[in-house]
């Protein structure tokens, strides 16, 4: 239920949503494939051999699977090719906004990806905007979990997150829709781990409807959105994993004491990443200091020290989405 709320704003939400989706895809491939991997690293093999099983079922899943495999992953080993499907099948839902226009029309599911920064429930007790130079948006009360029951009620990652998972953990759900249900679940933990799908930047002229988290705003290389979402692609895959076991394996292993797979906790720590450390001091002053101007914004340069912040944060968020993933994945199926 929406508590009440400037009524233009939430139309305006609403319309700007498509638009939204289609410059922003949260992680690249490269990011949901490590998050899958560093799942697949924790995960028993009776639980991957399990969520093989249910992938197999997918629909598309010679198209999508077995004829995009690499020959080398192909030729490779047994374990290879399942940590290879299982990132493919995080990255999946992504890949459905190529797809012919019947097929994208059953799967693609835009705003499933993010969240409106005032959206609140549980533990995300806080919103996710930046306000500059405009009054804060009045909260909006979450739907509960018990209230998402059907795919047309879902409207954002969160209710995306309790929806798939339910279908994913029905054993009466039919195989295929259980198939489906898993790419969303791989994919969507990904998303609400990154900090610009959990909130916007608004001002009173030149974002009055918000920045799309931060495609708006053009940095040296790319919009601040791209930048996040390809933080860490340059390194692949492997060198990012290796990277993050020897960097953080102590914190994902003792996680099983910490974690209680409340997305909400997940989506609260990404806001609090976007507000403290996304925008800089530097960008949301220019924008004040330029709002109410026909001032072109400039595009903003990423200093090394962001740029290495941003690394370690992405390479961080991700880890914990892929450790939250074997957890969920271990107690669920």
């Amino acid at each position: 239920m929406i508590r009440p709320r400037k009524y233009l704003l939430v139309a305006l939400f609403t319309s700007l949503a498509s638009l939204f989706m289609q410059s922003a895809l949260a992680w690249d491939s490269v990011g949901h494939r490590l998050s899958a991997a560093i799942a697949a690293h924790y995960l028993s093999d009776g639980s991957k051999t399990e969520l093989i099983r249910i992938l197999q079922q997918h629909p598309r899943y010679q198209q999508d699977f077995i004829e995009q495999m690499p020959a080398s992953i192909t030729r490779g080993s047994e374990e290879g090719r399942r940590r290879w499907l299982l990132g493919q099948a995080a990255f999946w839902p992504d890949i459905t906004r190529g797809l012919p226009e019947t097929e994208r029309e059953k799967y693609n599911r835009a705003n499933w990806h993010y969240i409106d920064g005032a959206w609140l429930r549980g533990r995300a007790d806080s919103q996710g905007n930046t306000y500059i130079g405009v009054a804060p948006f009045d909260d909006i009360a979450g739907l509960a979990i018990i209230d998402t029951s059907s795919a047309a009620r879902v409207d954002n990652v969160m209710n995306a997150l309790d929806f798939n998972t339910a279908l994913l953990a029905g054993e009466k759900t039919p195989m295929p829709q259980r198939a489906v249900a898993l790419c969303w679940v791989l994919h969507l933990v990904g998303d609400i781990h990154q900090p610009l799908h959990v909130g916007s930047l608004y001002s009173t002229q030149r974002f009055s409807n918000g920045d799309r988290g931060g495609n708006g705003i053009a940095t040296d290389d790319r919009n601040l959105h791209a930048r996040w979402d390809r933080a860490i692609s340059s390194s692949g895959v492997n060198a990012n994993l290796e990277a993050v076991l020897e960097q953080h394996s102590t914190t994902l292993e003792r996680m099983d004491e910490q974690d209680d797979g409340d997305w909400s906790l997940w989506m609260q720590e990404s806001r609090a990443l976007l507000l403290n450390t996304v925008y800089t001091e530097e960008m949301k002053s220019t924008i004040a200091r330029t709002d109410n101007s026909s001032e072109r914004l400039r595009e903003f340069n990423l200093d090394e020290n962001y740029v290495a912040t941003m690394e370690y944060h992405a390479r961080l968020r991700l880890a914990l989405a892929g450790r939250r993933l074997a957890l969920w994945f271990e107690d669920n199926l």
